[in-house]
């Protein structure tokens, strides 16, 4: 028991230095990059979001105790991993379904996460129409940056990330699984 009190008071001191929170410098976005394992990392602002071809999904869920109803365009973000530039979320031929192995992780300018699995919006599998929506009832978004992730569907909007800084595609299986039964540390 107290190696994992040590463990978890050397993780939360190990917190305030890490790089992702020096790297989160807060504020309104006006450009974020996409990175990790796509064909052409690359950066996006308002103008190079508009060229997509737009999404549109009207949205109703809760925040901050209250229902919120709003009207979202943008583009869907399996167009914008998918498409030029970008090119691609990259996968290995040889391994069954491995798009299924990836996950999104979409990071703020104040580090609020929310991770996604490729799967959950890839249009042969989950399809969901997870969107990076530049305007909000035909408006641009203002304190919420130039740009936001939105998941049409969610009860909830705690996966809607404001201010995107990074969108970050990852394989899961780079990650070491616990097997049942065994401690994580």
């Amino acid at each position: 028991m107290n190696a994992r009190a040590l463990f978890a008071a050397s993780l939360m001191i190990g917190l305030g230095s890490s790089p992702l929170y020096a790297s989160c410098p807060g504020g309104t976005s006006n450009s974020f990059t996409v990175s990790g394992e796509v064909k052409n990392p690359q950066s996006f602002n308002l103008g190079s979001l508009e060229p997509f071809s737009p999404a549109q999904a009207n949205v109703t869920y809760f925040a901050a105790g209250a229902v919120v109803s709003q009207s979202f365009t943008g583009v869907l973000l399996w167009d914008l991993l998918n498409n030029s530039p970008v090119g691609g979320i990259v996968t290995d031929p040889s391994i069954k379904n491995d798009i299924l192995h990836k996950i999104v992780i979409v990071t703020g300018t104040d580090c609020y996460q929310s991770v996604f699995g490729a799967g959950e919006f890839d249009p042969f599998f989950g399809g969901s129409q997870i969107m990076v929506a530049y305007a909000s009832n035909g408006q641009p978004l203002g304190s919420a940056g130039f740009a936001r992730i939105v998941v049409p569907g969610d009860k909830a909007g705690g996966r809607f990330v404001s201010n995107i800084a990074n969108i970050d595609v990852e394989d899961a299986s780079n990650y070491p699984i616990t097997p049942p039964g065994k401690p994580k540390w």
